[in-house]
């Protein structure tokens, strides 16, 4: 009672301190800076130690940081007002807990090269017109240069051989992963040289940038000291018309523009669907005869589909093998490669629900026609499939040196669909085990735009939403733990167990729920020096229901979601209510809730990670032993908040519902939510001594490209405007 008391006495203070003027839900900063963190309240556990690091996107080289503005300088319209938060350059802020007396904090931009490139053709430059980069749906393309690597999901630990300090990874889905040093968080080197992966666009676009495929999580074996990950390209199928457009797009642009605009507002409202698709189709089918001017040859080489695995042990070139199924057929993957899962003796790839690929790059070709995406959206939007294809590689299987191999399909795919899963190092007898984080009736890669109206009500979407994903419940996710026999490739359902609850929605304290799951973590989670053999204790957050995440859009596509456990009567609901967020302890053992915390109102929690204490505590079961450190976004009212603070709490991992033990904060951190997170013992200078120079990776790009007098003032450019950035 007397906690209830002081519960409702901290939350009134907060209203009252909320003052009048209203800042942006998005509000986030992307300046570089080093400081010390300062204590809000409660006190700093002694014994928590290390590095946390966190990632995400910070908007564009022109928004400087979040929301998009909807102007630009001029009072001109802003075409990346809207664009998606997932479309970001990359930014990582790292936590230094073994610093003292107070945490140090370090922020730094990931500056590829294609950033450098980007800066030196936004908007006001002379190179703008011709070269510049332009936020197109989920990802940022020049058709001259090619597409950006942001960097912005993920960093990951690693160390290879001879190594005593390690280093980062900074990941994201289009774009080879790179070596960044953890004392200064400076890129030091990508995981092969340019020319060694494969790009997904069509061979007969010259880009410089070109589009890789990848996974925004790959695999280290702290065992081996091996790194794997995938290159791959997606069904062809998907491919539609693609070559056509990135030939007009470049060449004829606004004519382009002008005639898709006139078709969209002959059909963005029409009825009939069938009849929409059957004219969309016969225009770019024939788009030559549509858009005058430089015309795109179809008989140009199209490229095929391809998947191969790499592997990476911290020097010389990746080895490389190409992948086909145990029948020799290629593998088509339909939604993208985000997760990759390993074992002792396994790789485990998946076609993951998450629709990050190249047609999904090009949902948006004119961002500043809202009337061209709403016909596109409503044509190239598909439901997410509501299952995971799996494949198993045999480790022993992988020669030495590259080549070919053998990923098997197993019997079935795992039941419902899947963004995120980990899996248990260990795998007696053959025997995977693979927990899978379920997203049900969900897609990542959608956002909320600026002409979305809400599934409850039909009234347009608060613009504080636009550009959040679009990840409003329509379902509880789901959290499976799945035994995979890899040897005879059979999914075993029935020692497999998923769980899945709605909580006390009925109640104030909605207890244990998997409504909106968003992300997870565990003991030695992306640990460079030993690996889980088994996961015994998960926490996870969860996202409860927003009214302005939950649009007609996507209410339509997934009202028929064929897994259902929630009526939609229901959801609507419970969508009205605005069930809270809430971090949620696990026990896999049992694959059961065992505790439970509900963050206040307009309380977001954006991330979790366990740090185990520096010395163990007697009788404490090492997977409880340690802390949960939550980087959170804070409203300063319950009510009606007009501005929110960017704060980290600590928690104590066995004792959750007791609330943070420590918040922290500094004036100059903002953000509006964030991705990934891990965690190093020391920030100690990186020790990779093999480093691939950008000024050669990029020459022999350069110099293999079929651009004839274009050459020339490409390798001018960069020489000017790229390469003086790297040594």
């Amino acid at each position: 009672m007397v906690f209830n008391l002081l519960k409702n006495l901290f939350r009134k203070k907060r209203d009252r301190q909320a003052n009048d003027i209203k800042e942006p839900l998005l509000k986030t900063s992307r300046e570089e800076f080093e400081g010390s963190l300062s204590i809000i309240s409660g006190t700093l556990p002694t014994d928590l130690h290390g590095a946390f690091q966190v990632s995400f996107p910070v908007g564009s080289v022109n928004s400087g940081g979040l929301p998009f503005p909807e102007k630009k300088s001029n009072g001109h319209h802003n075409p990346e007002y809207g664009s998606p938060i997932m479309n970001g350059d990359g930014f990582v802020i790292q936590i230094d807990f073994n610093s003292s007396p107070s945490p140090k904090v370090k922020t730094k931009l990931m500056k590829t090269p294609c950033y450098y490139a980007d800066e030196a053709t936004k908007a006001g430059t002379k190179h703008h017109e011709l070269m510049g980069f332009h936020n197109m749906g989920i990802t940022r393309m020049s058709m001259v240069l090619g597409g950006r690597n942001q960097l912005n999901t993920a960093t990951q630990p690693v160390k290879f051989k001879n190594q005593k300090n390690g280093s980062l990874l900074a990941t994201y889905d289009v774009g080879r992963p790179y070596v960044i040093d953890p004392k200064t968080l400076e890129l030091v080197t990508p995981i092969g040289r340019a020319s060694e992966w494969m790009t997904a666009q069509p061979p007969m676009v010259p880009w410089p940038f070109g589009l890789i495929q990848t996974s925004a999580h790959p695999v280290f074996d702290p065992n081996t000291q091996e790194l794997f990950t995938v290159n791959y390209s997606k069904n062809k199928a998907s491919y539609t018309h693609l070559e056509q457009s990135i030939h007009h797009l470049k060449h004829n642009r606004a004519l382009f523009k002008s005639k898709l605009e006139d078709l969209a507002t002959e059909l963005v409202d029409h009825h009939d669907t069938e009849h929409v698709k059957r004219k969309v189709n016969d225009f770019f089918h024939r788009l030559n005869d549509h858009v005058d001017g430089k015309q795109h040859d179809p008989d140009e080489p199209k490229g095929d589909v391809f998947l191969n695995l790499l592997l990476w042990k911290g020097e010389g070139p990746l080895t490389s093998w190409t992948l086909s199924d145990q029948h020799g057929s290629k593998l088509a993957i339909y939604e993208c490669m985000h997760q990759m899962g390993m074992t002792q003796d396994y790789i485990l790839l998946t076609d993951c629900s998450f629709k990050f690929a190249l047609d999904m790059l090009f949902d948006n070709p004119f961002p500043e026609s809202k009337l061209i995406e709403r016909l596109i959206r409503r044509l190239a939007t598909v439901r997410m499939e509501p299952f995971t294809t799996t494949y198993v590689i045999r480790r022993r299987e992988l020669h030495p040196g590259g080549g070919t191999a053998i990923a098997y399909r197993l019997d079935k795919p795992i039941p419902l669909e899947t963004i995120h899963y980990s899996c248990n190092y260990s795998n007696p007898n053959g025997i995977i085990t693979l927990l899978g984080i379920h997203n049900a009736a969900t897609c990542i890669a959608e956002w909320v735009r600026t002409f979305d109206k809400r599934a409850l009500d039909g009234k347009p979407v608060d613009p504080d939403y636009y550009s959040l994903f679009a990840v409003g419940s329509m379902d509880i996710s789901r959290i499976g733990k799945w035994k995979i026999d890899a040897e005879n490739l059979r999914l075993l359902e029935d020692k497999s167990t998923v769980y899945g609850d709605a909580g006390k929605y009925n109640q104030e304290n909605l207890g244990p729920n998997t409504w909106a799951i968003s992300l997870y973590g565990y003991r030695d989670i992306l640990s460079a020096d030993k690996p889980v053999n088994e996961i015994k204790q998960l926490w996870y957050l969860t996202d409860g229901t927003t009214k302005n995440l939950l649009t007609q859009f996507v209410y339509n596509l997934y009202k028929n979601y064929p897994h259902r456990k929630i009526s939609t009567d229901l959801i609507k609901k419970l969508t009205k209510k605005e069930l809270p967020f809430g971090m949620t302890r696990l026990n896999v053992d049992t694959m059961q809730p065992e505790e439970y915390f509900q963050f206040d109102r307009n309380v977001f929690p954006r991330g979790v990670h366990f740090i185990s204490k520096k010395n163990p505590t007697p009788n404490v079961l090492p997977e409880l032993d340690g802390y949960l450190v939550c980087p959170v976004q804070v409203g300063k009212s319950t009510t009606t908040p007009t501005a929110y603070s960017s704060e980290f709490w600590v928690f104590d991992a066995q004792n959750i519902s007791k609330g943070p033990i420590c918040r922290l904060s500094h004036p100059k951190i903002k953000f509006a939510f964030t991705l990934h997170t891990s965690w190093i013992p020391e920030a100690n200078p990186s020790d990779q001594e093999f480093i691939i120079p950008v000024k050669s990776d990029y020459d022999e790009v350069l110099k293999n490209l079929e651009l004839g007098i274009d050459r020339k003032f490409l390798e001018e450019f960069f020489e000017k405007n790229v390469y003086p950035h790297f040594n």
